[in-house]
């Protein structure tokens, strides 16, 4: 995973536990399920393995970020209110670092692209989007080309709203000087 993670109270949480803990927040799930979850909102990305997810929990419950709760033979995990309180507090300040990151990655992936100019693949690669060159492949199974795709449609008719917003805002401003 990416980066050193983050502290909470001189432990460490790495990306992966924090992502596991973003999954939680809608709810609780036991082991398998976070897994799965996991893997879907990550395929083709990054196949989490079931050896790493047990013992991630296990130290975030260890940590009092959550807590677990046996029914009908299965451990499920849901957050605490420390942890929930934790982690939005993480997410709301993470809006200006992951724009920064966006913006580093689609730099490097431009300086990539460019150092290969002349071969044709890259031509059509240069195109798109970093994050949607591995989806070019034949190796990326179609379903999971789809439900990416889709994401990527919601997040940029997201994006189009809020700019929608800003222009508006900023038409009204100078309307008003």
């Amino acid at each position: 995973m990416i980066g050193k993670g983050q502290l909470y109270q001189g432990n460490r949480i790495s990306s992966s536990q924090f992502i596991m803990m973003v999954i939680l927040r809608k709810g609780p799930m036991y082991g398998y399920e976070v897994l799965k979850a996991l893997r879907e909102e990550f395929s083709g990305l990054w196949e989490p393995q079931t050896g790493a997810v047990y013992p991630a929990l296990k130290k975030l419950e260890d940590h009092g970020l959550l807590r677990s709760e046996a029914k009908e033979g299965k451990d499920y995990y849901s957050l605490t209110e420390e942890g929930r309180k934790w982690m939005e507090e993480r997410l709301a300040s993470m809006s200006v670092e992951v724009l920064f990151m966006s913006r580093y990655f689609q730099f490097i992936s431009d300086a990539a692209t460019e150092i290969g100019a002349g071969n044709d693949d890259t031509t059509t690669k240069k195109s798109l989007p970093p994050h949607l060159l591995y989806m070019i492949g034949e190796e990326v199974e179609p379903s999971d080309k789809l439900k990416h795709l889709r994401k990527v449609r919601e997040m940029l008719a997201n994006g189009l709203t809020n700019v929608d917003k800003e222009i508006d805002r900023l038409q009204k401003k100078l309307e008003e000087e």
